[in-house]
């Protein structure tokens, strides 16, 4: 791979003379320096994105000019975030992104790619080919969408089956490695737990696109008898980094993706050690660029490159999204595993799920484990209040069921605070929160 820093400047040139977006952000900015320190100092210096800045931007806007009539793959992001983003890349930076979700499973010291089996929904393997042309994308007049199959992912079992389907499918095929979303190994777990099921030639474990609960990973080592480690990854990015331990730092994948670490309340650079926002740079999309690009993550960074100190090349901990993350009265954040622990010791055996509709209102929706178990709701909302602060309007749902989003997703906390618009109401309908009224509140 070519050095990271020359393919940085690369996609910052490609981006100023093909994107308009980015021709109008860093034009008070200047000309990039061709000194390496120079351009690192520049380059901190430019504007924090997130999908927010893209929400009223078209696509030829954001799309470089060189690839608009170019066959591209679109990928688009679950709109957990209330902000639908499509992303528009190259067919061959696609089918790499893919392929780098392999580096755990070779990295462990396996050598067969056949040996690693994802556990992702089936659409992973399809994606759509458009052309982004004439003010709007395209497809051919009379036609389907075109899709492709994603070769990538050619060792895979469909995450949103049954859990003894899953269990049918994966014993017949073997793997060494699981690689997939944290709730789908959990459910695959706790179902060969209480089958008394095994999978012996599962050596290897890594979760991803979902947080790992205390709870779920001693699911995950009850089943199969070792720790389950965490992998790195977004839609927007890809295949982003991992755990070579479990519960240890995350190496990231620096050679085609650049991380830096800004503050929680500010711009500013921060520096190793500090719980930060994440920002990355994609190296390798040169069609619809991604430049100092707020994927949403809070984490604890480690030590700086020493090419560029405001770079890293590890996470020391991540420590959740922010839309999946709730302050408390006084606006301080807390961390995700404190609502948790209160939510595992006073609610019991029941699953749930943990809602900021907004600043001073949360919903508690759950479903006990057993018909006859006992739920205590009273211990429940004292925890929380005590960990949240007064004045706070806790609403508690039963439900017959905490179903998946429509990403497929099943998040145990979610803030919708800081969501607004269209968005926010398709989430309110997605997760039945429409009647929140006439439920009563405690």
């Amino acid at each position: 791979m070519p050095d990271p820093l020359a393919l940085l400047r690369e996609r910052v040139t490609s981006a100023i003379a093909g994107v308009p977006f980015y021709a109008g952000l860093y034009a008070p900015f200047g000309r990039p320096p061709d000194d390496d320190a120079e351009f690192v100092a520049w380059f901190a210096q430019l504007p924090v994105i997130s999908r927010v800045d893209f929400e009223d931007v078209v696509d030829e806007d954001r799309v470089n000019r060189a690839h608009a009539s170019a066959s591209l793959i679109r990928k688009q992001t679950s709109g957990s975030t209330g902000i639908p983003f499509v992303l528009f890349i190259d067919e061959r930076v696609a089918s790499f992104r893919s392929w780098r979700f392999r580096r755990p499973h070779f990295d462990a010291g396996e050598t067969s790619p056949q040996s690693l089996e994802f556990l992702f929904p089936e659409r992973f393997r399809r994606d759509r080919q458009v052309r982004v042309v004439a003010e709007k994308v395209t497809t051919e007049v009379g036609r389907k969408a075109v899709t492709r199959a994603e070769k990538s992912y050619s060792t895979l079992t469909d995450a949103l089956k049954a859990p003894e389907q899953m269990y049918k499918d994966l014993s017949a095929k073997a793997p060494a490695t699981l690689i997939g979303y944290a709730s789908s190994i959990v459910r695959l777990s706790e179902w060969m737990a209480t089958a008394g099921k095994a999978l012996p030639s599962v050596r290897h474990i890594w979760t991803t696109s979902e947080m790992l609960t205390p709870e779920g990973r001693s699911i995950i080592r009850e089943a199969f008898g070792f720790e389950a480690h965490e992998a790195y990854a977004s839609v927007e990015f890809g295949f982003m980094g991992w755990q070579p331990e479990a519960g240890g730092p995350f190496t990231l994948d620096t050679d085609r993706l650049v991380f830096e670490g800004v503050g929680v309340a500010s711009l500013d650079c921060s520096d190793a050690g500090e719980v930060s926002r994440v920002v990355v740079s994609d190296l390798l999309n040169d069609t619809t660029p991604l430049l100092r690009y707020d994927i949403g993550d809070f984490a604890t960074m480690g030590a700086p490159m020493a090419n560029a100190p405001s770079f890293y090349g590890r996470i020391d901990e991540l420590r959740g999204k922010s839309n999946d993350s709730i302050c408390d009265m006084a606006g301080r954040r807390i961390e995700p595993f404190a609502l948790l622990g209160c939510l595992k010791e006073t609610l019991g055996a029941a699953q749930y799920r943990l809602i900021c509709v907004e600043r001073g209102l949360l919903v508690l929706q759950y479903r006990p484990a057993r018909k006859t178990a006992t739920v205590r709701l009273d211990a429940v909302m004292t925890g929380l209040r005590a960990i949240v602060g007064e004045p706070i309007r806790i609403v508690a749902q039963e439900v017959p069921a905490i179903r998946r989003e429509n990403s497929g997703k099943l998040r145990p906390i979610i803030d919708l605070s800081t969501i607004k618009g269209a968005g926010r109401e398709r989430l309110l309908h997605d997760l039945h929160l429409a009647g929140l009224e006439s439920v009563a509140a405690s």
